[in-house]
């Protein structure tokens, strides 16, 4: 970590300097230069005549594009203490309140505007007293009051209050017998064919009022109606006002939302699963042996979230692998850290407006899928997913920007708006704080933070959600992925616990930090510098009256965020593992628990069928091992000692449980998708494991002719043991053999291991013809002669087993080598 150290100190110097540079510009002023008016409310009103409008006309003056930071097409600074006049147009006569008003800090004005005598359209214009050029107009209505606008129904039925419509005379008298005609005008969806205004043309009564009632289709969505009144002999000119009814089914919205979100997840797992066949499932196995080095770390962690496009799936194997033993903390850290950036590549990919390739990309994929060859397979995968991703996210964006429109559903967002009150404003702690709280629960709920940021996305691009929102929700889906790991982490030994807490840690560290940055403004308008920083370094302006490219806005934040975090902890991964390892310590007297065939190492059957060969080769060399002390420290020496007996009778049984273990481990593998080799291989290992599991039960037999041979009051001879420890050299050489050949990749050790077989079969001939000839001239017992052939019967039993190993694992080693 020397050398990380000395990189990473420089570059974190270097980026606390250039945050000190940007922070000079804190003090500049708006500009006075008016090139744009934005009017933030107040037109399109109706009001009686003398009457004041409702509302209160409030504008925006703002200055000339300025470039970006880092290119991008910049933003606008408020046109501070600009004059601005307002002065009724073609005639009219409104009255203003002040008719003179100079801008604020922020560019603003306000003014309050009264309808005069005159009825029908009145027009408003405001002029900036330095850019007349840039004058905009306002139409307000005099003499008309509408009742029923914005009202919310249920899709398919009948307004339930008539939509309204009061003609008053200058004179202040209801406008009897004037005819107002009400039009269902076309919305972004088209025109509702099954919507329909049951009276298009009513009269007003003695009141001045006229009524007409809508059958709204079937469709959640707004329904806008357009009144026009031309009666120029009443003094009425009003060409179509727009109000709006809006229709709403919550089952089909739900359902619509939550179709859209489950296309969205299959399909980033379906791209996700076709660019690991593309790429190859042993891509994976990057993550243990990239991981030697925090910066190469980091990477491998990039790159294989990049590709498998979940966070939560990366750290999930990192936990396997440390569970397994396969990577220490310190290598894990920096796989985490290249994880929280990896993530960011699907936000990435789905802030680009490439809904319009989703149902190409569905029909082109599906057909690629029908191919039988894997790679080929693995790219009609990727494509279908890309397809389904988008047209999942086209759907959620399509029924919450309809949502937008709904008051009741603007109101509910509103409580953890995160916008400043006020130009200059802090950003209210509160809602950021529950901003935050909500992107974590969502993400534990839905358990993803990609769908979590696809869901945010798709609120932003719906309207319901604005930048300043966005990004303490992504922070909280940050903090939220982090519950996966926890969770694979309950099981698994300490070291593991600690990297999911590292996790944990690095992402809280983050929000923090981001936290801390929200109150540290940066220029005219005093927005924090980190959201000035992404809207200067992407196209689009995200904090224009009418937004600009908000979701490149908020996958750009999503990125610098998770790369900006990780740079600064990057030099510090040592003291970070031992931080987590402080937390968590490990008691001196306690040994860490290795489990090699890890469950969450499934997922990479390259990886799960290894450390299957290191339980079959461990399982080998523990045979191997009672079957020494059976043979050696038992039958050879006559000794019969119950302790001994009953160690190895528990060994037996931990070998035993081994193979059940591993039998089920191989199941569990054959359930994922397996690429030939792996297929082919998963039953050789199925074959070896029982070999090596019978290798143990020859040891309770060897003890059976213990007995036997100790209850005839006799032992060995000379001689015997001569010829034992002779044939048990050879056996002793062919399982040294088998088990070093079990793994490796060398044919060397196979060779010997057949070329013991022969001889152990040739030499346990000749001894027991040779020992039947000395039973046949009387000089030894028949028992002792029985129970000596005998166990020669089992040392070539044996043989036979470490021969069966050793004839498999050519087939082993060239699938391991493939792996």
């Amino acid at each position: 970590m020397a050398p990380l150290s000395r990189i990473g100190t420089p570059l974190c110097l270097a980026l606390i300097a250039g945050f000190l540079i940007v922070l000079t510009g804190c003090g500049e002023t708006g500009s006075r230069t008016v090139d744009q008016i934005r009017v933030v409310d107040g037109a399109e009103q109706c009001a009686l005549p003398g009457k004041a409008f409702a509302r209160p006309v409030k504008i925006e003056l703002l200055g000339p594009q300025e470039p970006g930071l880092l290119g991008g097409k910049g933003s606008r600074s408020p046109a501070a203490g600009s004059v601005v006049l307002f002065e009724p147009a073609d005639g009219s006569d409104l009255k203003v309140d002040p008719e003179v008003v100079k801008t604020d800090e922020g560019g603003g004005a306000v003014v309050t505007v009264t309808a005069g005598k005159t009825t029908g359209d009145q027009y408003l214009r405001i002029i900036p007293k330095d850019a007349p050029d840039r004058s905009v107009t306002l139409r307000f209505i005099t003499g008309m009051q509408i009742d029923g606008d914005n009202e919310q129904y249920r899709t398919g039925s009948v307004s339930a209050e008539p939509l309204s419509v009061k003609l008053v005379k200058p004179d202040g008298s209801p406008a009897q017998g004037v005819a107002v005609n009400f039009d269902l005008l076309a919305t972004a969806e088209g025109a509702r064919t099954n919507a329909k205004i049951l009276t298009p043309t009513a009269v007003t009564n003695a009141d001045g009022i006229a009524e007409t009632e809508v059958k709204l289709g079937d469709r959640s969505g707004v329904y806008n109606i357009g009144i026009s009144v031309v009666s120029p002999e009443e003094g009425f000119l009003i060409q179509n006002k727009t109000v709006k009814l809006l229709g709403f089914n919550i089952i089909s919205v739900v359902i619509a939302v939550l179709g859209g979100l489950a296309l969205f997840v299959f399909g980033m797992e379906l791209m996700g699963d076709g660019i690991q066949k593309i790429a190859g499932e042993n891509m994976k196995k990057v993550l243990q042996f990239f991981a030697r080095n925090g910066i190469v770390a980091v990477l491998a962690g990039t790159l294989v979230t990049a590709v498998i496009q979940s966070s939560s799936a990366t750290t999930v194997m990192v936990i396997g692998f440390i569970n397994a033993g396969l990577l220490n903390l310190s290598q894990a850290i920096g796989i985490i850290f290249g994880a929280n950036i990896g993530t960011t590549v699907t936000a990435q990919i789905i802030s680009f407006n490439l809904s319009g390739l989703a149902l190409p990309a569905i029909t082109i994929g599906f057909v690629i899928t029908l191919s039988k060859k894997r790679t080929v397979k693995g790219w009609g995968e990727s494509i279908l997913g890309f397809g389904l991703l988008f047209f999942g996210m086209m759907m959620m964006s399509g029924e919450l920007k309809m949502l937008a429109d709904f008051p009741d559903f603007r109101n509910a967002f509103q409580w953890f708006d995160c916008r400043p009150a006020a130009f200059g404003g802090w950003m209210p702690i509160g809602a950021v704080l529950g901003a935050i709280l909500i992107g974590l629960v969502a993400t534990v709920l839905i358990q993803s933070s990609s769908a979590a940021m696809g869901i945010v996305l798709a609120l932003a691009a719906g309207g319901l959600i604005n930048f300043w929102t966005a990004v303490p929700l992504l922070i909280g889906t940050n903090i939220g992925t982090t519950i996966t790991a926890m969770l694979a982490a309950i099981t698994a030994n300490r070291v593991a616990k600690q990297a999911a807490i590292a996790h944990t840690l690095f992402n809280l560290f983050g929000a923090v930090l981001m936290l801390v940055l929200f109150y540290v403004p940066y220029g005219p308008q005093r927005i924090p510098v980190f959201l000035y920083f992404i809207n200067a370094i992407t196209p689009g302006n995200v904090f224009a009256p009418d937004p600009q490219n908000i979701e490149r806005h908020i996958a750009m934040a999503h990125t610098f965020f998770n790369v900006a975090v990780v740079l600064l902890l990057l030099p510090f991964i040592n003291q970070f593992a031992r931080l987590c390892n402080w937390l968590l310590p490990i008691p001196a007297n306690e040994k860490i628990r290795i489990q090699p065939l890890e469950p969450n190492l499934l997922s990479t059957p390259s990886v799960a069928l290894k450390q299957s060969v290191s339980v079959i080769r461990m399982m080998v060399e523990d045979s191997w091992k009672m079957v020494d002390q059976a043979v050696n420290m038992h039958f050879i020496a006559g000794v019969s000692d119950a302790d001994r007996y009953k160690a190895l009778a528990e060994a037996e049984e931990r070998i035993d449980a081994m193979q059940a273990e591993v039998t089920a481990y191989l199941v569990q593998i054959t359930r994922r998708q397996l690429t030939e080799p792996q297929s082919e291989l998963v039953p050789l290992l199925m074959h070896c494991t029982n070999d090596a599991e019978r290798i143990a039960d020859h040891t309770e037999l060897i003890l059976q002719l213990t007995d036997r041979l100790l209850k005839t009051g006799k032992k060995v001879s000379l001689s015997g043991k001569k010829d034992l420890r002779k044939l048990w050299n050879v056996l002793d050489d062919q399982a040294r053999n088998t088990i070093s050949a079990l793994g490796s990749t060398s044919p060397e050790q196979i060779k010997f291991a057949m070329k013991d077989e022969r001889r152990l079969q040739k030499m346990a001939a000749k001894l027991e013809a040779a020992h039947t000839e000395r039973l046949r001239k009387g000089k030894c017992q028949l028992a002792n002669a029985v129970i000596f052939i005998e166990m020669l019967g089992e040392m070539t039993k044996i043989g036979e087993r470490l021969s069966n190993i050793a004839e498999r694992t050519p087939e082993i080693q060239k699938h391991y080598i493939e792996l």
